[in-house]
């Protein structure tokens, strides 16, 4: 997938990517200024270094993979455009994720309907490999899989928010802002609801997901 978007973006003048640019930056604070000073070097590395995980990010927001890889596109096109006018982060994929899921909102013309149908319809799947429960050795292969199931059951909205916390990293501030929550103690609740409903399912909490628990 991101050789496609890196056959698109060398056919355009406007987002030219060159893999021979070794990068060297030491946070992301530093990359995303280097960036916003004309370093093409760091556009390079931010474009390498999250593409993977906003493809898989905007697939589990819409399926289409075409209209996600337009929008990722779209998204490192407008920041090229305007990398002297934008703010600092210190969370470059955070500033990123919140970038491509207004994009794509944007891109669907009934986002009033679309972000109705995203609460309701089976969105943000999640499947833990059995490799990452073997954190907890008490976890064989079949209980994998019924954590697995006790997740889908979940709502798309706890699974969303177990996808932040779990799979990116994000902080419960994060969290809220790109669920539209009101506030930290939102998403720490919401997040805490999730695991309530998987412990009440399973008749226990697995350990790897306690961290959590923060």
């Amino acid at each position: 997938m991101k050789a496609d978007l890196q056959n698109s973006t060398s056919e355009d003048p406007e987002l030219e990517i060159n893999p021979n640019v070794p990068p060297s930056f030491s946070s992301d604070l530093e990359t995303w200024k280097a960036f916003k000073s004309g370093s093409n070097s760091a556009f390079i590395f931010i474009y390498e270094k999250y593409f993977d995980s906003l493809y898989s990010y905007g697939m589990r927001i819409n399926g289409g993979e075409e209209l996600v890889k337009d929008a990722i596109h779209d998204v490192f096109l407008d920041l090229k455009n305007s990398s002297r006018a934008i703010g600092d982060t210190d969370s470059i994929k955070f500033y990123l994720f919140k970038c491509l899921k207004r994009r794509i909102y944007k891109e669907l013309k009934t986002w009033t309907d679309l972000k109705q149908e995203l609460v309701s319809q089976d969105s943000f799947s999640i499947t833990f490999s059995h490799e990452q429960t073997l954190i907890d050795k008490q976890i064989d292969l079949e209980m994998s899989q019924k954590i697995n199931a006790a997740i889908t059951a979940l709502s798309p909205r706890k699974r969303e928010a177990i996808y932040y916390v779990y799979f990116e990293g994000m902080s419960y501030r994060q969290v809220s802002e790109l669920m539209e929550l009101s506030d930290s103690k939102s998403a720490r609740d919401l997040v805490y609801k999730a695991l309530k409903c998987l412990r009440e399912s399973l008749g226990f909490l697995p350990l790897f997901l306690t961290e959590f628990l923060h």
